[in-house]
């Protein structure tokens, strides 16, 4: 056989693309001497290129730099990392994932959130204003990701805006789909102990919108931690945001964690189909199929069954509408 030794133009420009990556990663993640042997760690927190690791069977934190080669690394995914003499680290692996909740970006594609949750804490007040079509959008993901939901109603001593919004109407909606709904506040402390019962051996997160309180709910489950607070604006009655990062905090002896993420004012799914959506919507599952066309969206179809259903008062209008504002929505 005869021996190639000539490379391509396109393997030339691999080869040089990879040596660039070298130095980058060089530059990155500096040499350091004497390092240790690996450790099993949890990532809590990510800056750029850095973020804090939790050493597993110590406890204890630390400031590590970010091999490029390992991907999008994301608050809660296990790592390897290696420890200098001086206490800085390197991670160098990352573990496979249990679950992945992602979101869509813009300018990135889909952006991992968080990694290795098996349950999602969705933050819903009336200040800022209750918003039905955001709770639904974030049911869909988490649906698409296979974790499991509990809704949390925070700030329900504000009963004078939560009756101006019906909140309680519409969260009984939920309630009888089968979703857990916490009724919270972080001023008086109801409902504090039931979620932090249902945190307690779980991998958890907060979502939400700005200012809705996961700061402050974070606040009354880790007392000994110092979250900054901000106020929901009065003129735009929309949230400020607190969280620029995510972070995770562990419950004593190993007892499971929550992470706090920043807040959002809008969850895009542009990157999901229709029929993505429609199963994220759990009513609409016994009717899926059935329809007349095999490619019905379920929105102005003749012989739709999910329509029909609707129509029948089977399935709550206003959550057929917001799965018809999710699949019209402009795909960015």
């Amino acid at each position: 056989m005869a021996k190639r030794d000539k490379l391509t133009q396109r393997q030339k420009r691999q080869v040089l693309k990879q040596q660039k990556q070298r130095i980058k990663n060089n530059q990155s993640a500096p040499v350091l001497d004497n390092l240790s042997s690996p450790y099993d760690g949890l990532l809590i927190s990510r800056y750029g290129e850095q973020a804090d690791v939790l050493r597993l069977d110590n406890q204890q934190k630390y400031r590590c730099y970010l091999r490029q080669n390992l991907g999008s690394l994301v608050t809660g995914d296990k790592v390897s990392f290696r420890l200098s003499n001086e206490g800085q680290g390197i991670v160098e692996a990352k573990h496979d994932r249990d679950s992945l909740l992602q979101r869509p970006s813009v300018h990135q594609g889909l952006k991992p959130v968080v990694a290795n949750i098996n349950q999602v804490f969705v933050v819903v007040a009336p200040l800022p204003d209750f918003s039905a079509t955001l709770l639904d959008r974030y049911l869909v993901a988490i649906k698409d990701a296979d974790i499991n939901t509990v809704i949390v109603a925070n700030k329900w001593d504000l009963q004078t805006e939560i009756e101006k919004q019906s909140i309680a109407e519409q969260l009984n909606i939920y309630q009888q789909l089968g979703y857990p709904v916490i009724h919270l506040s972080t001023k008086s402390g109801e409902g504090v102990s039931n979620l932090k019962n249902r945190a307690i051996e779980k991998q958890s997160i907060l979502v939400g919108q700005s200012g809705v309180g996961k700061s402050s709910i974070i606040n009354q489950l880790f007392p000994e931690q110092t979250s900054l607070v901000n106020s929901v604006s009065d003129n735009s009655r929309l949230g400020q945001h607190t969280t620029t990062a995510s972070q995770l905090f562990l419950f004593e002896n190993n007892q499971g964690f929550i992470v706090d993420s920043p807040g959002i004012r809008d969850f895009g799914l542009w990157h999901m189909n229709y029929h993505s959506v429609a199963e994220g919507f759990i009513e609409f599952l016994p009717y899926i199929g059935s329809c007349k066309f095999r490619d019905c969206k379920h929105i102005n179809e003749p012989g739709c069954e999910i329509i029909k259903a609707v129509k029948a008062e089977k399935i709550n209008h206003q959550r057929w509408n917001n799965y018809c504002k999710i699949v019209l929505s402009p795909q960015e």
